[in-house]
């Protein structure tokens, strides 16, 4: 399929008519609140430095923004109650459930946060609402299948089967409970091995993913090939700080708590396609006699970046950097951003240009076929506009 470039081509002529894409009904107004939505950038930022980055760094990061905008829209409506309390404590107590050695780091922040409200009740009461908060995520998360060592990837080599010396990494987090509500993004699989669409993407990433290729794309390739999460969070935080117009706290904390459940759950279908399809990655389908007279082996062949361990439909990727720029746009519109990737940073006028270069980035890579970028955008968008309506 080729949505994605229809999609991205509909938002240039948005913006070449000097138009903005609103958030579902209609613009988000800021709130008169007495805290600063930098305390929401903050532990922001402590969670990424939490979290260890794997495919299901997103779940994780799901589970403190969740906590946090619960425990800041519980504080607004309660009397004498401290959002920024609120917010900390909730923060804190999901990293510390789940990531205890960072408990004397975490406790650090928290302290830190709390000497800046003024004791007394209201620090009190928010402190009892974050914690709150946060043992209702925990509560709703036991027993979720997250890390179940029987769930384990295998299949027999075959023509278009992935296979690998090791396991699949995180092969359970497809089968984890669901982030997000609404239907599971229809995709067609992978196209089949001998397709005439097949054959297009495959003479694609053999000419443009190999090593040697042009440098330009190889760059490209390269400047993307760092952990996802934190390349886009650590863009948008560096955004936030500088609008000339600030979000709200509770625009702040509903952002990146629908940011990052749009994001766990795109990615979980994701997971549990590549678990089920376990299409096999471009070395291999290049350098292997697939048995069409019409493709052939090509000896040596070697991609621009690093196979990774997991197979190849649909892009992982993909699906996170959709899911996080349809979001975005969601809630701000379609904003500039610039990247801090592997090499120079990047400024990007708008999150489709940006989305442009990081589909690309997998195919030059050497990595990707198109046909599983297509649908991780699909994917990536969907579930996106599913969590933000």
């Amino acid at each position: 399929m080729n949505l994605k470039h229809r999609f991205l081509a509909g938002l240039s002529a948005i913006a070449a008519a000097g138009l903005t894409v609103a958030a579902p009904g209609g613009p988000h107004v800021a709130a008169a609140e007495p805290e600063s939505a930098e305390i929401a950038l903050a532990w922001q930022s402590t969670a990424l430095a939490t979290v260890p980055f794997t495919p299901a760094q997103a779940l994780y990061l799901s589970f403190t923004s969740t906590a946090a905008d619960r425990a800041v829209r519980k504080s607004l409506k309660t009397e004498d109650s401290s959002e920024a309390a609120a917010l900390a404590q909730a923060a804190h107590d999901v990293l510390v459930h789940y990531f205890p050695p960072s408990a004397t780091t975490l406790d650090t922040k928290l302290a830190e946060t709390l000497a800046t409200v003024p004791d007394g009740p209201p620090e009190d009461t928010g402190v009892t609402i974050g914690a709150s908060a946060a043992d209702a995520v925990i509560a709703s998360r036991v027993d979720d299948s997250r890390g179940d060592p029987l769930i384990v990837y295998s299949a027999q080599p075959g023509i278009g089967v992935w296979v690998h010396t090791g396991p699949m990494v995180t092969a359970w987090y497809g089968f984890v409970d669901r982030v997000a509500g609404g239907r599971p993004v229809a995709v067609d699989g992978p196209d089949p091995v001998g397709s005439a669409a097949y054959r297009t993407d495959l003479a694609e990433v053999q000419a443009d993913g190999r090593t040697g290729a042009d440098p330009t794309n190889a760059a490209t390739a390269t400047f993307f090939n760092v952990p996802g999460f934190a390349l886009y969070r650590n863009a948008l935080i560096a955004h936030l700080r500088t609008r000339q117009v600030p979000l709200s706290l509770s625009e702040t904390t509903d952002l990146f708590a629908d940011l990052d459940r749009s994001t766990a759950e795109a990615m979980r279908q994701t997971w549990r396609l590549k678990f089920t399809e376990g299409f096999w990655r471009p070395t291999a389908a290049i350098t292997s006699d697939d048995g069409d007279p019409l493709t052939s082996s090509v000896a040596g062949w070697t991609s621009v970046l690093p196979v990774p361990a997991y197979p190849e439909y649909p892009s992982g990727h993909g699906t996170l950097t959709a899911a996080f720029a349809e979001t975005v746009r969601c809630h701000l519109g379609d904003i500039p951003l610039t990247l801090n990737g592997n090499g120079a940073p990047r400024s990007y006028p708008s999150l489709a240009t940006l989305e442009d270069d990081a589909f690309m980035s997998r195919i030059w890579g050497g990595i990707h076929f198109r046909d599983a970028m297509d649908d991780a955008y699909l994917i990536g968008h969907t579930v996106a506009r599913q969590v933000c309506s």
